[in-house]
């Protein structure tokens, strides 16, 4: 028992360590578009090691959003992903424009894409999608007694089915990997986790 313990504080010792940051020696901007920025550079590591060609790729900011209504269900988008060739479901999500805050983007895009609305939200946190490259973060919020007033309103470009079930038939879609986008997993362990489940 004093070793298990003694292993928890350890590791608790540990996070609060921040590791030694990279040192940027030069930046090139390859691609400055409305949707995404690309940069080589070079970098030199703690260890004296050097990369001379570390991309980092920056997309807008996005909000997502944990939807849930009156009777336990979660409302979640299937739409097709070009990227990956094929449907994937998620919670419904879009990007920042200029000058919005988080929480606007998140009751538009709710709205926009489900026809469902809240008064009842809470800001869960930012989410890291790909920790490698990407430089956005997901801005994550749960929204509470949501109800349908209206049809979708999605772009030309936007095709999406509304799923409605219960919470915990999307819990178990993400431990068997049917959902499996970083943000909607972890929006929807964080809800099932705040309901009991």
């Amino acid at each position: 028992m004093h070793l298990f313990h003694d292993a928890l504080v350890s590791f608790a010792e540990r996070r609060v360590i921040s590791m030694d940051k990279w040192k940027t020696i030069c930046s090139q901007a390859l691609l400055d578009t409305k949707w995404v920025k690309v940069r080589k550079d070079a970098v030199e590591l703690p260890n004296g090691q050097h990369i001379d060609d570390f991309y980092a790729i920056t997309i807008n900011e996005a909000a997502a959003i944990v939807a849930l209504d009156d009777y336990g269900n979660i409302i979640l988008k299937k739409e097709y992903r070009y990227c990956f060739g094929r449907d994937l479901i998620e919670i419904p999500a879009g990007g920042f424009e200029r000058g919005e805050e988080g929480l606007e983007v998140a009751k538009r895009e709710l709205l926009e894409e489900t026809g469902y609305i809240s008064e009842d939200w809470q800001f869960i946190g930012r989410t890291v999608e790909s920790s490698a490259k990407l430089t956005n973060y997901m801005h994550i919020y749960f929204a509470d007694h949501c109800r349908k007033v209206s049809g979708q309103h999605l772009d030309a470009t936007e095709e999406i089915e509304v799923l409605v079930m219960p919470l915990e038939q999307a819990v178990s879609m993400v431990m068997d990997n049917e959902i499996c986008c970083n943000s909607s997993a972890h929006g929807i362990l964080w809800a099932a986790r705040k309901c009991g489940i």
